[in-house]
């Protein structure tokens, strides 16, 4: 389930980009689950399967990590 903060960043970043002709396409991510990564948490664990904007180098580390265990 995705916080309503992180949604609301990272749902209005196409608003942003129409209006400023920029190319935002950044995912919010929490240190909780940076920890979780870290410390060798799946994607689920980890909280990353509920992003609008995919974090996708995270979510590589994550496979990666888990992968090894």
């Amino acid at each position: 389930m995705t916080p309503l903060c992180q949604a609301n960043v990272e749902v209005y970043q196409s608003e942003i980009n129409e209006k400023h002709g920029t190319k935002l396409d950044m995912p919010v991510v929490y240190y909780s689950q940076l920890l979780s990564v870290a410390y060798g948490g799946t994607l689920k664990e980890a909280g990353l399967d509920g992003h609008i904007i995919q974090p996708k180098k995270l979510q590589d580390i994550a496979v990666k990590v888990v992968g090894k265990r």
